[in-house]
């Protein structure tokens, strides 16, 4: 994790305006006529404003033993101990001038120094005696000369321009501080949420992986444990067969009753082991669609004998109304089979006795004033197949619609609900569906029965009429 900004310590080159500063040293130099300096922390120079010294230290720079003298002390004012308690200091130079250093503080933190002069003090009347020893060299007369225009000052007046200046430069630190700090706060708020959301980010990850990796194993288990069960199901299935035709002997009315059941039985677990496998490689992204030119007249018959007999045994009518204006489709016709199967299966479980199941069929044309569903960017989708199951079963309360195509969803899942089933058919048929690019909707009350809405688009990108295949995922 990040240091925090709060714990970074503040520099004045970060803290001030250096330009804006600077301009305020030098007004401040221009109405006193002295020299000011400002350093930071480091001893980086952050103002160096210079007054009417230049000619007098000009000239005591070209003589070389004042040159070293003036570098050392030069050093000596950049560098000398200073503390956050420390008091100003008078620094005097070998030529007779004088310096004062105080420290820059805010809330007893050492930000810098402050450096004021040199200026010459009102007892300087002419070059310390001491520069004799730099004859001939030095001319003295001539740095007399030099002397007479640099401001003179009492340590009183010193002390009070001091105290004046650096009273305004601590209110420019304290603003700009408070910006500074202000600016901390908010960025250490910021990094300290990103540090949280970034934890739980990685937190998250390692729990998607987890859970990826369980779908993973889920689903090979599925399809293994689902794939062995098929095939002594298959062999129950076929011996209750012959059993029945007789194939090992004449059987008793009592016998044929058992071994029907038997065979019943045998085929809803047969269907439902399919539902799973079908589930099974939705998720994992293995069916192959293969779509041709169909009729779909053909494949409502086909799936209408699917559920027949469990419509015959509850006394359930099925009426198929197919409107002139359908035509071929290209589609998967084993898709398109087993979504309407599905949901005849489901209509006929949920109908009344004596009750009926209406299948419709016709061509929805979608037009640009249905805004909601009209495409204006391919308006040749438009154009859709229109399948409807229809029935006067128990319905589907309001609440519970959005959830009917989630996987083993069941409207009614007590304990002691009456119709049985996994719940996969219509997610099933929502996978099927969204592999041909159409949409499935249900509306329905409860009590009075459920329709069932299938748009298949008759447009078929990339086909010529022909056989295609292509490999779909969807997450039911």
């Amino acid at each position: 994790m990040s240091t925090s900004p709060l714990d970074q310590s503040i520099s004045l080159t970060e803290l001030l305006d250096v330009e804006g500063f600077r301009e305020v040293c030098k007004s401040f130099s221009e109405l006193y006529g002295i020299g000011i300096k400002v350093f930071d922390i480091e001893a980086n120079k952050i103002a160096d404003v210079r007054a009417s010294t230049g000619d007098h230290c000009g000239y005591l720079f070209t003589v070389h033993p004042t040159q070293v003298a003036c570098t050392n002390l030069v050093n000596k004012i950049r560098t000398i101990a200073l503390t956050a308690d420390s008091e100003p200091l008078a620094i005097d130079c070998f030529s007779g001038l004088r310096y004062k250093i105080l420290p820059l503080v805010y809330e007893g933190s050492l930000l810098g120094r402050f450096i004021f002069g040199p200026y010459a003090p009102v007892e300087l009347k002419a070059p310390p005696a001491q520069l004799e020893q730099y004859r001939p060299q030095l001319d003295l007369d001539t740095l007399a000369g030099y002397l007479k225009e640099i401001p003179r000052a009492t340590e009183k007046t010193a002390d009070k321009v001091i105290e004046h200046v650096t009273q305004i430069l601590q209110v420019i630190i304290h603003g700009s501080y408070r910006i500074q700090m202000t600016s901390k706060v908010h960025i250490a708020s910021i990094q300290g949420a990103f540090d949280e959301l970034e934890v739980n980010s990685r937190k998250l990850k390692h729990a998607n992986d987890k859970l990826q990796e369980l779908d993973r194993l889920k689903s090979n288990f599925i399809a293994t444990v689902s794939h062995e069960l098929r095939t002594p199901l298959t062999s129950v299935i076929g011996y209750s067969e012959m059993l029945l035709e007789g194939m090992a002997g004449e059987l008793t009315p009592e016998q044929q009753e058992y071994v029907t059941t038997i065979l019943e039985k045998g085929e809803n677990l047969l269907s439902l082991i399919g539902q799973v496998l079908d589930l099974s490689r939705i998720e994992s992204g293995n069916v192959l669609i293969q779509k041709q030119d169909i009729d779909p007249r053909m494949v409502v018959n086909t799936a209408l004998s699917d559920v027949l007999p469990q419509a015959n045994k509850r006394r359930i009518e099925i009426v198929i109304e197919v409107d002139d204006a359908v035509t071929n489709i290209v589609v998967d016709a084993d898709k398109l089979r087993r979504i309407i199967s599905n949901l005849l299966a489901n209509a006929v479980k949920f109908s009344s006795p004596n009750s009926q199941v209406k299948v419709c069929l016709d061509v929805d044309d979608v037009r640009p004033t249905d805004r909601a569903r009209f495409d204006i960017f391919e308006p040749e989708r438009n154009r859709n197949l229109r399948l409807r199951v229809i029935d006067q079963g128990v319905g589907i309360p309001e609440e519970k619609l959005e959830r009917v195509f989630d996987a083993f969803y069941q409207v009614d899942n007590s304990s002691t609900r009456e119709f049985g089933g996994t719940g996969l058919g219509l997610s099933i048929v929502r996978n099927f569906v969204q592999a041909h690019e159409g949409r499935v909707e249900v509306t329905s009350k409860a009590n009075e029965g459920s329709t069932f809405t299938v748009y298949l688009p008759y447009d078929v990108r990339g086909s010529d009429n022909g056989t295609s295949a292509e490999v779909f995922s969807q997450q039911p």
